[in-house]
């Protein structure tokens, strides 16, 4: 399989080498055109100028002798060929070839350069001259034959001069080569940036896998280092974040594991008392005990008591398992919270006055209306009293106070009686959780109802809170939207 970096590096080198290719030919090819135009160009003046010349002579009678050696001279010096040709394609001189020598030389009408400046008075080709054995460059210039009718030249039409390209050759792919070694020198300089680049792109990706690797065997003390700002360091964070979330999603699913073996072990000795209670006493009747008019009543009011218990501790895990699960939907609307809070009070005045116990609800209004469902919020009202009473000693003083704060409404149960300690604070709201244990089942309490009571109260978007003092009393409060 090929790696990131390779694949990264090769597509650098492979962009590179066609960007590299593409721009070297359009160099070689504009240089290559701008040597030979700049050539071009002087062989056309040089034509001009020896038409000048030729007719020049002519007019003054120079000799033909004479008027090739001029000629000769300014070949030499501009390092280039000059050839006359007549009107019938026949070369009448030549720099490069002796005067014995033209009639060997083939005739020239059918040459690209004189049939172009035939038409278009001017011509030129590049081809190899198959008489002096090079690759020439040639210009040919029509000139009039009523020009040159003396005899030095009969019949001249036209002149053409041409340049040896070997020179400009040799310059033309020294630049090639040049251009070739620069782009080698890219090409290398490309490999070694790519690399970098691609090790910067799959190291963090190489350590990202390891750090997935070790999530999936478990280990998730894992931490990746954050270098950069970009989108591999947002997916370094974005999986350091993952791994702490599945961190805590564990750690929750544990907690809660741990507190579900807790649930069922606490549920079971929750029923088995009474259970165990109530077979007990059903068996000594059932022994004889029921034609006993001295203990049956006693032991029927016993086994009622204890399914009383039983009943309570069902209806209240059917009502925290609904209200865990989300079956249970709550009814928002406004209410008058007094009248509810007088009548609460009243329920349990009953329970206080055996206990002589005084319960009373204080106030600074006579009518307050909040939001929230009336009877489940009286529900969590009644689970905060029931233990208000049940855990206060006798002659103890309960007090339901209704506070007006920055547009919420705050409600107070507070009591007289012995207090918690502060290590169980925490843990009161927990399912079962009982702080004097043989107290709690002497009272009837299930354990439950300080659970159900913070479960209503948050999902009236509000938080339950306790204070306590030991030999003074505890209070709970909560906000309700008014």
């Amino acid at each position: 399989m090929r790696s990131i970096q390779n694949k990264v590096t090769l597509t650098y080198i492979l962009l590179s080498f066609a960007v590299i290719t593409l721009l070297g030919l359009i160099s070689s090819c504009e240089i290559e055109r701008y040597y030979f135009n700049r050539v071009l160009l002087g062989l056309r003046s040089e034509a001009g100028v020896l038409s000048a010349l030729v007719h020049e002579a002519v007019e003054v009678g120079e000799p033909r002798a004479r008027t090739a050696r001029y000629l000769n001279a300014i070949a030499d010096a501009a390092q280039m060929r000059i050839t006359l040709i007549d009107s019938a394609g026949w070369v009448i001189y030549d720099s490069a070839v002796p005067d014995s020598l033209l009639g060997t030389l083939e005739n020239h009408r059918l040459r690209p350069e004189i049939v172009e400046a035939n038409k278009r008075f001017e011509g030129s080709d590049v081809r190899i001259s198959a008489s002096v054995r090079g690759n020439l460059m040639y210009v040919a210039r029509f000139v009039s034959p009523d020009d040159f009718r003396a005899p030095v030249f009969p019949h001249l039409q036209f002149i053409r001069v041409a340049t040896d390209l070997t020179e400009v050759e040799a310059v033309i792919n020294e630049i090639r080569f040049k251009i070739g070694i620069a782009g080698l020198v890219v090409l290398v300089l490309v490999l070694g940036v790519s690399r970098l680049v691609a090790r910067k792109i799959s190291n963090p990706l190489v350590e990202i896998g390891e750090m997935i690797k070790e999530i999936k065997a478990g280990n998730l003390d894992q931490k990746l280092p954050v270098r950069s700002d970009d989108e591999i360091g947002k997916l370094v964070e974005l999986i350091n974040a993952l791994t702490d979330k599945l961190k805590a999603d564990i750690e929750q699913l544990e907690k809660l594991g741990r507190v579900r073996s807790e649930f069922l072990a606490n549920v079971s000795h929750e029923l088995r008392t009474p259970i165990f209670s109530l077979k007990g006493f059903l068996e000594t009747l059932l022994d004889g005990a029921v034609d006993d008019p001295k203990v049956n009543k006693m032991f029927v009011e016993r086994a009622y008591h204890h399914a009383n218990r039983l009943d309570v501790l069902l209806n209240d895990l059917i009502e925290i398992s609904r209200i865990e699960s989300g079956e249970m939907k709550m009814s928002f609307r406004y209410f008058e919270l007094m009248s509810t809070l007088r009548q609460l009070v009243e329920d349990f005045a009953d329970a206080a006055t055996k206990k002589e116990q005084s319960i009373t609800l204080k106030s600074d209004l006579q009518e307050i209306s909040v939001l929230g469902d009336k009877e489940r919020l009286r529900q969590a009202l009644g689970n905060i009293l029931d233990n208000a009473v049940k855990y206060s000693q006798e002659r103890a003083a309960i007090v339901v106070r209704v506070q007006s704060l920055d547009g919420k409404i705050r409600i107070l149960v507070s009591d007289s009686g012995p207090g918690i300690h502060e290590e169980h604070l925490p843990r009161i709201f927990e399912r079962f959780y009982r702080v004097d244990k043989a107290r709690s089942r002497e009272v009837g309490g299930t354990g439950l109802g300080l659970a159900i009571a913070k479960h209503i109260i948050e999902a009236h978007n509000s938080k339950i809170h306790v204070t306590s003092e030991l030999g003074k009393g505890t209070i709970f409060m909560f906000d309700l939207k008014s």
